[in-house]
């Protein structure tokens, strides 16, 4: 037997999601601190064609919240007449929306200390499935 035993099971490769509208299930939140201190939702949410999970950051303080808005309507998460939406965790969890992903070039550098550039899937926009271009509404096997 080797010196070392990791179970691996559950990581999975990073893959490039295509770019366009695509249908997610949202399957986590999580309310967490940004590193610069600002409260937020990390978002786990799962591509509906392959499966592959992505990690969504919405940012929860006055004035930065568009993104947070944009993910409560899309699961249809109703405001008040003042604008205040009042909601919790499993108001999300299992709903199917559209998020436009593009590509984005992402430098950093090595340990030997060369610059490298990869190409990242981005989610930058929540839709409802009914506002976004693809209608259908798929469920994950799970």
């Amino acid at each position: 037997m080797g010196k070392y035993q990791h179970d691996m099971s559950e990581e999975s490769e990073k893959v490039l999601l295509p770019e366009g509208w695509r249908e997610f299930e949202i399957i986590n939140c999580e309310e967490k601190v940004s590193k610069s201190g600002n409260d937020m939702f990390v978002f786990k949410i799962a591509d509906c064609k392959t499966y592959q999970e992505v990690e969504i950051f919405a940012i929860a303080i006055k004035k930065k919240r568009w993104f947070l808005k944009s993910i409560l309507k899309a699961c249809n998460v109703p405001a008040s007449a003042d604008g205040i939406y009042d909601w919790d965790i499993p108001d999300v969890l299992g709903k199917i929306v559209q998020g436009r992903v593009e590509h984005q070039k992402e430098e950093w550098i090595d340990r030997e200390s060369k610059t490298r550039t990869t190409t990242k899937s981005r989610i930058v926009e929540i839709k409802t499935t009914e506002e976004a271009p693809e209608k259908k509404k798929e469920k994950l096997p799970y």
